[in-house]
C-alpha cells in the first residue's frame, strides 16, 4: 500500500492500485485541503474497502440521508472511527462504506472493514470510493476540524502532448454515470508511481498534476508544484481554468475561473474528472481522463465504446453549477 496523506503521528495508505484524490469533490474537507477519497481498482458498488490504517474501532455512526436521487443509492450512509494504537486523542474517519467491523474490533493495515456504498452525497458520476480524513475523536462529526493533510511528493516528470484545445480521444468505457478514455495527445505529469492531466501555472514553468472537477466544482488543486503564486492563473492545454489562492509542501490550491467546457464531438459536457492515477489506469503512461453528461444517462445512444472522436476544451465565462 502506498502513503496518500499525513497528518501528526498518523499516515494513511492506499492499496497500490487505487487511484484517488484530494480535491475532487464540492464538500469542506476537499477545499481544505484536509480529505482524500480512495478509489479501489474494483470500481464495483458492494466491492470490499481495505483499512488505511492499523488500530482500534472506537465508533461507528450510522446516518440516515436524505431524498432519493434519479439514480440507484442507499438510505444510509455511515461514519467509522479508527484510532492508531500509538495516539491519544486523535482518529482516522472512514465513509461511504456499509461496516463489516465493530466497536472494540482491532484491525491491521488493509483488512476488510466493509463494502462501497453509493451514498446521497453523491452525484450520479461520483464512483465507488472510501474517503478519509484524521480527525479528534471529540469532533467526529465535524468536517471542519480535520486535520490538513501533508500530501507526499516524489520526482516529478512531465511529458508533453500538444497543447491546442482540441484531441483525438477513445472511449473505452461508457455508462449512464460517465465516460472514460484515452488520448495519445494529452500533456501528463507523473509523480512517482502515480499520473494525471497536466495543468501549467503561470508562464508555465511551474506544471504538475491537476486534481479536481473541472469546472462544474468550485475548486482543485495542482499537484507537484513548490514556486506558485497567490493570483497566477491554471492552465489546462492553454485555457485558463482557475486562480491560485495559496499553496504548501507542493500543492497549489486554486478557485475556479474562468471556467472551461468541454465537449466530445460536439456534444456538450458538464466537466472533466480528473485524478491521481496508478499505472493499472494508464496506456503506454497516458492516464485516463471521465468525462461527465450533462445529465444522468446523457450520453445514451450517442457515445459507444470504443468511439474515436475530438474532444474539444475551452474557456467560458459563465459557470456550471453541481
Amino acid at each position: 500500500m502506498r502513503i496518500v496523506g499525513i497528518a501528526g503521528e498518523i499516515t494513511v495508505k492506499a492499496p497500490d492500485d487505487a487511484y484517488f484524490s484530494y480535491f475532487n469533490s464540492p464538500y469542506i474537507g476537499h477545499s481544505l485541503g484536509t480529505a482524500i477519497d480512495i478509489y479501489p481498482r474494483h470500481q464495483e458498488w458492494g466491492g470490499p474497502v481495505l483499512s488505511p490504517v492499523s488500530g482500534e474501532v472506537v465508533k461507528i455512526r450510522k446516518m440516515r440521508m436524505g431524498k432519493e436521487k434519479q439514480f440507484p443509492t442507499e438510505e444510509f450512509d455511515y461514519g467509522s472511527a479508527i484510532k492508531p494504537e500509538y495516539v491519544t486523542k486523535d482518529v482516522v474517519r472512514v465513509m461511504h462504506c456499509k461496516p463489516s467491523i465493530q466497536e472494540g474490533e482491532k484491525l491491521d493495515l488493509g483488512d476488510l472493514i466493509g463494502c462501497a456504498i453509493r451514498s446521497r452525497y453523491f452525484n450520479y458520476w461520483t464512483g465507488p470510493h472510501y474517503h478519509v480524513e484524521i480527525m479528534p475523536l471529540d469532533s467526529f462529526a465535524r468536517s471542519t476540524k480535520s486535520y490538513s493533510l501533508e500530501i507526499p511528493m516524489s520526482k516529478k516528470q512531465h511529458y508533453e502532448g500538444n497543447n491546442e484545445s482540441c484531441m483525438e480521444f477513445m472511449i473505452t468505457r461508457v455508462s449512464d454515470d460517465c465516460a472514460i478514455g484515452f488520448s495519445n495527445e494529452s500533456s501528463y505529469t507523473s509523480l512517482g508511481g502515480v499520473a494525471g492531466l497536466s495543468a501549467e501555472v503561470g508562464s508555465g514553468s511551474e506544471i504538475g498534476i491537476v486534481d479536481g472537477g473541472l469546472s462544474h466544482y468550485p475548486h482543485g488543486g495542482v499537484l507537484g508544484c513548490h514556486n506558485t503564486k497567490e493570483g497566477e492563473l491554471v492552465h489546462i492545454r492553454g485555457q485558463p481554468v482557475g486562480s491560485i489562492t495559496s499553496r504548501r509542501n507542493g500543492v497549489s490550491y486554486f478557485e475556479r475561473g474562468p471556467s472551461i467546457v468541454a465537449s466530445f464531438d460536439g456534444l456538450e459536457l458538464r466537466g472533466l474528472s480528473c485524478f491521481l492515477y496508478p499505472r493499472y489506469y494508464t496506456k503506454r503512461g497516458i492516464p485516463q481522463l471521465i468525462l461527465i453528461p450533462r445529465e444522468y444517462g446523457g450520453f445514451r445512444n450517442l457515445i459507444e465504446n470504443n468511439s474515436v472522436g475530438v474532444l474539444e476544451i475551452k474557456s467560458i465565462n459563465n459557470t456550471n453549477k453541481f
